[in-house]
């Protein structure tokens, strides 16, 4: 839900002491605006020409009014500069002594999220209400930035680096999904504006029961599994170059081997490329590929076929 301001729902405690100094500056500087426009109009009509030929009476200055002009803004600036450096340092290192962490990865065009008992999600970010929450976020290829409008979060996602952010979720009494609400803030390629995930915000005892089932949860979603496996990150879904052939229009087209045999991409062809890469490597490309062989079971496998299909 929207405020008066336009601004989502603050969720967070971080949240609402950015929203305050946001505010502390609005009015500030509403009442700045005001009193200079009141005060442009009143001398607009006041020493406005009356005649012609009327000069203007010269005036030399007034060391004590520029003193008080210059004087008072600058004590404001300080104050706010003082008020937001310490909601800054604030942010970046709290005063929290047991974070629950989760670590944010960033990839074209999706995002993956690991808890600390080995369970994983993609797009979907759950999290415990009412505790402290520290993200430690990277990517793998790109620069990507991870958003999160109602915490008032957005932090970049750097391949090679790790950056930090903590967030302590509001306690609601009851699980709150915020659809669509994480954003990669970063163009990132062809599909940024789809990289879009889902966050989802839980009653402790509820994110407990949640983690703990999703770490032994069988990945039977054809992108999901994709994503589990790491197949995104050398096959693109949008055409794009990578390291592989795109898997977009692929189903049902002819390919041309590295050996000069020409094949058709059906079923059997990509059971056969997922199991065993090396025996037909498409043109163009190298024998990189590993082999899932015992590490995907055969419905999983069917069900990467089906997703194959989808991609036109």
């Amino acid at each position: 839900m929207e405020n008066f301001f336009g601004l989502p729902e603050a969720l967070t405690s971080t949240a609402k002491e950015i929203d305050n100094l946001f505010y502390l500056i609005f009015w500030i500087t509403l009442v700045v605006f005001i009193l200079v426009e009141a005060l442009l109009v009143i001398f607009l009509i006041r020493y406005k020409r009356k005649h012609p030929d009327q000069q203007g009476k010269p005036i030399h200055g007034s060391t004590k009014a520029e003193v008080i002009w210059t004087l008072i803004p600058a004590i404001i600036l300080v104050f706010i500069g003082v008020y937001s450096s310490g909601m800054v340092y604030t942010i970046q290192d709290p005063d929290v002594t047991d974070p629950y962490e989760i670590q944010v990865v960033g990839f074209k065009w999706a995002w993956e999220f690991h808890y600390p008992n080995g369970a994983k999600t993609v797009n979907q970010l759950h999290i415990p209400e009412g505790k402290d929450v520290l993200f430690r976020i990277t990517s793998k290829d790109v620069i990507h930035s991870f958003w999160i409008p109602e915490f008032r979060m957005k932090q970049d996602a750097v391949p090679g680096r790790e950056t930090n952010f903590y967030i302590k979720a509001d306690k609601i009494g009851e699980e709150r999904v915020l659809a669509e609400r994480i954003v990669c803030a970063e163009y990132c390629g062809d599909n940024h504006s789809k990289m879009l995930g889902d966050v989802i915000i839980q009653p402790q005892a509820d994110f407990d029961t949640w983690v703990a089932a999703e770490k032994t949860r069988k990945k039977t979603d054809g992108y999901e599994i994709a994503i589990d496996n790491g197949c995104l990150s050398c096959h693109t879904i949008d055409g794009g170059k990578s390291a592989g052939p795109t898997w977009k229009g692929l189903f049902g087209s002819e390919r041309e081997l590295t050996n000069g045999q020409k094949v058709k991409v059906d079923a059997e062809y990509i059971k056969e490329s997922i199991l065993n890469a090396s025996a037909k490597v498409a043109k163009g490309f190298g024998p990189t590929m590993p082999s899932y062989e015992g590490q995907l079971d055969d419905e999983q496998i069917e069900n990467l076929v089906k997703y194959f299909e989808k991609i036109k």
